[in-house]
């Protein structure tokens, strides 16, 4: 069993499919530190491999609060991975350890992650997800510096405020789904819906806190975090083929509060 992942069981996250997990690292690697955005386009496998584990960890880890909840495990498994890191782990493991990291952000940042088993909205929303996710720009909404850089105990408060964000949106799913006919009708929605909005919401507000996670990870391990200077009322899109960030950076800056 690799050491940066927990014992996988039976059960199943049932958030979100594993190929939400890829798609939301392909989204990071331009905002990543470059020396580890290249070890996770090598290792693309043992990535994806990672996601997969951490889909079968026990239910409690994927929901959010209490003591062995999501956020307690989102920051077990990003000090986990410092300690592997600075250990020496084979990179194929610490590159899995990332995986799971990143299965974890996609459960933060989904507006269903609290919805029951069955639930068809929740179930029609992931569907349609994955079906527009190659037309959804690549947005990044900042590095947040201070959390980067601050320790451990800064990370409850940055978790908590996004797993409450993500909570209110699927609201605007439920609504959008029922004005063109219900959950079995998402194939009606377009790129103007709300239900657009939402999905584009989850892809690079769960790409942008991988980031920031991974960020926090790579300099508590000793890594080398380069800046990514934007102003506070901006966002950046990425522009061409995803590939690890050099300078400068190609991007476009638009200037948009974070929701």
């Amino acid at each position: 069993m690799l050491p940066v992942l927990l014992a996988a069981v039976a059960a199943t996250c049932t958030a979100h499919p594993a190929a939400l997990d890829r798609e939301v690292g392909r989204r990071a690697i331009p905002w990543l530190p470059p020396d580890l955005a290249r070890q996770i386009v090598r290792r693309e496998r043992d990535f994806a491999s990672g996601a997969a584990a951490a889909a079968r960890w026990d239910r409690t880890f994927h929901q959010s609060g209490g003591k062995r909840g999501l956020e307690v495990t989102v920051r077990a498994q990003c000090e986990r991975l410092v300690a592997a890191i600075r250990a020496r782990a084979p990179f194929s493991e610490v590159v899995a350890g990332f995986g799971a990291l990143a299965h974890l952000t996609v459960d933060l940042d989904a507006p269903f992650l609290d919805a029951q088993a069955g639930d068809v909205y929740a179930e029609s929303f992931v569907e349609y997800v994955r079906t527009v996710a190659p037309r959804v720009p690549i947005v990044f909404y900042g590095q947040q510096r201070a959390v980067v850089v601050g320790g451990a105990r800064h990370l409850p408060a940055f978790l908590a405020t996004r797993r409450r964000e993500a909570t209110v949106l699927s609201g605007l799913v439920r609504e959008d789904l029922d004005r063109v006919g219900g959950p079995s009708s998402w194939r009606r929605l377009d790129d103007r819906s709300s239900t657009f909005g939402v999905g584009s919401l989850l892809l690079n507000h769960a790409a942008t806190d991988f980031t920031i996670l991974a960020s926090w990870v790579w300099f508590h391990a000793g890594g080398l975090v380069p800046d990514i200077p934007m102003q506070n009322d901006m966002i950046l899109v990425w522009k061409g083929e995803v590939q690890p960030r050099e300078a400068p950076l190609p991007t476009l800056g638009f200037r948009q509060a974070r929701p």
